[in-house]
């Protein structure tokens, strides 16, 4: 962005990264630790993966790190199952980072799930204190407790996750592991046509 005087603010398109064929990019979130600021995680709603994508810093454009990663089991769909026939069971939607950068949180829609993925590194060989991301490695795939999981919202001190759920109508809380990155059921709230959910701190509610 250039600014152009007091107030505002020309955009200028400095280059293009192509999703893969088909995949329908749903969102877009850069890592939230400032040693991997460049480092961002894109949802494929269409082709139910995630994506792990880098900004170059010496021009600002974007490039893949590795291939997109599946959400879904070997043997999803199930053949006999109603899912196989709303896009062959794939359809994912929001992926959110662990406060401190090192995992990545994404739900499948139809599947019903989370898959938590950790962060994997490459040493540079010519600088040892350089830090490489190599792409991302599954960790946990665990039931969301609800249908249509539309919406991930992470606490901001990391311990807890809400999934909210656009068909049965429900919030389901998760309690995070900060040494292993995974998740494990805490309860449920009803909330009708739940579509988007966020965590604010009590204080700053007026």
């Amino acid at each position: 962005c250039n600014p152009q005087g007091p107030g505002v603010v020309e955009c200028v398109e400095k280059g293009r990264l192509a999703a893969p064929s088909a995949s329908g990019p749903r969102s877009l979130a850069f890592n939230p630790n400032p040693l991997l600021s460049n480092i961002a995680v894109v949802s494929l709603e269409m082709t139910a993966q995630v994506w792990l994508i880098r900004r170059r810093m010496h021009d600002g454009c974007l490039e893949g790190v590795s291939r997109p990663i599946s959400l879904l089991p070997v043997n999803w769909p199930i053949q006999e199952g109603t899912e196989i026939q709303f896009n062959r069971g794939r359809w994912a939607s929001d992926a959110v980072w662990s406060p401190d950068g090192k995992y990545v949180y994404a739900a499948a829609r139809l599947h019903d799930s989370i898959s938590v993925f950790s962060i994997q590194y490459q040493n540079d060989r010519y600088r040892t204190s350089a830090v490489i991301v190599q792409g991302l490695k599954l960790v946990q795939r665990i039931s969301t407790q609800g249908v249509t999981p539309r919406c991930l919202g992470m606490s901001g001190c990391g311990e807890f996750l809400l999934v909210c759920h656009q068909h049965s109508h429900d919030v389901s809380s998760f309690q995070r592991n900060g040494d292993d990155g995974t998740l494990t059921f805490v309860n449920k709230l009803d909330v009708n046509c739940a579509a988007c959910v966020k965590l604010v701190r009590a204080d700053t509610v007026v």
